[in-house]
C-alpha cells in the first residue's frame, strides 16, 4: 500500500513538473522598462502554493503565492530571469521553472523649458530637444504653420499673425522607442508678446514763442528717453519741450523705448519740429 502512495504522489509531482515544464519552453520575453507583465504557470495540483523571484531582484518587484504574478519590471535595461517553485498541499516542492526576461530601456524626450517670446508675424524658432533611447522622433504644433524639419531634434518654425493673436503656440516631441516599448512625448510651449508699435510725433508746425510738446504711443511698463536740438532730454512718454518755443528748437527729436514686457526688444523713433518765426514786423512809423 506505501509503495502505491509514493508512486501516486511521483506521478502528480511528475505532471506537475511537466506543467510547469511546458511554460518553461518560452523564449527570451522582451519587455519595455517600467511596464507592468503577467506571468503564470500551470499545475494539476489544488492547495499549492508558489514561490516567486526575479534574479536579479534589482530587475523589478512583484509578489505573489498563487500561480500567477504582476511583475513591474525597473527601470534598468538588462535581462533577468523570472523563477517559481511550487509547493504542493503535502509539503512537496518541485524544481524550479524560469524564463529569461530582457529588459529594453525605455525612451525618453526632452522638448526643453518654457519660453516667453516677444514675436512678430514672420519671426522664426530653432527648436531644441533631445531624445534617448529612441529610433526616430517627430514635432507636432499648435501652431498654424508648419514646422520645417519636423523630424530632426532642431526643427524651425515661423510665428503666424494667427499663433501671436492666440497669445501662445506649443511643440511637442516625441520619441519611438525600441519593440516593445512606445513613445514618449514632451511638450514646450512659447508664450507669445506681440511687439509693439511706436508711433512718434509732436504739435507742430508751430509758430515761434508757443508751446511745443512730443508725443509717443503708450508702451505699458517701458521707459522712455527724449533726445533733441539744443541737447534736450526726457525720460516722460509725452513731454513738453517749452511753453515758450524758439526756432532753435526746430529738427529731428528721437525717442527709444526700452523695458519692454515680454522681452520685446527696445524700440526707436523720430519726428521732426517745425517752428516757424515770429513775423519781423518793425515799428511803426509816419510818413
Amino acid at each position: 500500500m506505501k509503495k502505491m502512495r509514493n508512486f501516486f504522489l511521483f506521478s502528480i509531482l511528475m505532471l506537475v513538473s511537466i506543467a510547469l515544464s511546458a511554460q518553461n519552453q518560452n523564449p527570451t520575453q522582451n519587455v519595455c522598462a517600467g511596464s507592468i507583465e503577467n506571468y503564470n504557470v500551470t499545475t494539476s495540483l489544488t492547495g499549492s502554493t508558489f514561490a516567486w523571484s526575479i534574479i536579479p531582484a534589482i530587475g523589478g518587484t512583484g509578489s505573489s503565492t498563487t500561480n500567477s504574478i504582476d511583475i513591474t519590471w525597473g527601470t534598468t535595461p538588462g535581462t533577468y530571469t523570472v523563477q517559481v517553485v511550487e509547493t504542493s498541499a503535502d509539503g512537496c516542492v518541485g524544481d524550479p521553472k524560469t524564463v529569461a526576461v530582457t529588459v529594453i530601456a525605455a525612451p525618453t524626450a526632452n522638448a526643453g523649458t518654457n519660453q516667453t517670446l516677444c514675436a512678430q508675424v514672420g519671426t522664426t524658432i530653432n527648436l531644441s530637444g533631445t531624445v534617448a533611447n529612441a529610433i526616430s522622433q517627430s514635432w507636432t504644433t499648435t501652431g498654424t504653420a508648419a514646422i520645417t524639419n519636423a523630424t530632426t531634434l532642431t526643427p524651425s518654425y515661423t510665428f503666424t499673425s494667427a499663433d501671436i493673436a492666440a497669445g501662445s503656440v506649443s511643440f511637442t516631441l516625441t520619441a519611438t522607442g525600441n519593440a516593445p516599448c512606445l513613445i514618449d512625448t514632451s511638450t514646450v510651449t512659447y508664450t507669445l508678446t506681440a511687439a509693439p508699435t511706436l508711433t512718434v510725433g509732436n504739435n507742430g508746425p508751430v509758430c515761434e514763442g508757443s508751446t511745443l510738446s512730443l508725443s509717443s504711443t503708450n508702451i505699458a511698463g517701458a521707459t522712455y528717453s527724449w533726445t533733441g536740438p539744443g541737447g534736450f532730454v526726457n525720460s516722460t512718454q509725452n513731454p513738453t519741450v517749452s511753453s515758450n518755443a524758439t526756432t532753435a528748437m526746430a529738427g529731428t527729436y528721437s525717442l527709444t523705448v526700452s523695458g519692454i514686457t515680454g522681452g520685446c526688444p527696445d524700440v526707436t523713433g523720430t519726428t521732426t519740429v517745425v517752428v516757424n518765426p515770429k513775423p519781423a514786423t518793425s515799428s511803426i512809423w509816419h510818413n
